[in-house]
């Protein structure tokens, strides 16, 4: 009897092991990259005017980026055949506005070679712009390329809708040559 629960708790194992390799490896889409292959200084290149920007009250600078809400992909968008790293980030009370005064942005950056090390730089930055808000809400799980245009979901107000809670689905292309490549966080709305 000993035998048989030794055979199912090792086929149990593998089944295990063989269940998470196979669902690991089919997004592109990333759970982590904080700090890895320098991320943290390529990605300031690209909030640094927002951080600049930002507006104060009697209480000190307003707002910030709410980290913990990073979504990272990789995805191919100037067809060099490497995969560029999208991350889209989330900006809260940057103009010391109330509950609403939230913005969606997309950080871009071009791979620079195949090989990704910690040890060097392996992305320049491309772009950072503002593509979403609280009313106009993008899933940040969800991007796609069809020919120069980055393809987006999401919901957004319609009528009856309170602030809070946009209902109404929508899909949206935005050109890759419309991404801010100034850093300022230009908001790009193609609807």
């Amino acid at each position: 009897m000993t035998s048989l629960k030794k055979f199912n708790i090792a086929s149990l194992f593998v089944l295990s092991f063989f269940l998470y390799s196979c669902t690991k490896t089919k997004s592109d889409y990333i759970q982590d990259l904080d700090g890895k292959l320098y991320m943290n200084d390529v990605v300031a290149i690209g909030t640094k005017q927002i951080y600049e920007s930002r507006s104060s009250n009697e209480f000190g600078v307003c707002g910030g980026e709410y980290e913990a809400a990073r979504k990272y992909h990789l995805l191919d968008i100037n067809d060099d055949g490497l995969q560029d790293l999208l991350i889209f980030m989330i900006f809260e009370y940057t103009s010391c506005g109330g509950t609403g005064d939230v913005g969606q942005y997309l950080f871009t950056a071009i791979a620079e070679n195949t090989h990704h090390k910690e040890t060097e730089p392996s992305f320049t930055a491309h772009s950072f712009s503002q593509v979403g808000s609280r009313t106009y809400a993008l899933n940040s799980e969800y991007v796609a390329k069809k020919k120069n245009n980055l393809i987006f979901k999401g919901h957004k107000l319609r009528d009856g809708d309170g602030l809070c809670c946009p209902s109404k689905k929508f899909k949206t292309e935005i050109p890759i040559s419309s991404l801010d490549k100034t850093f300022k966080g230009t908001w790009i709305k193609k609807d």
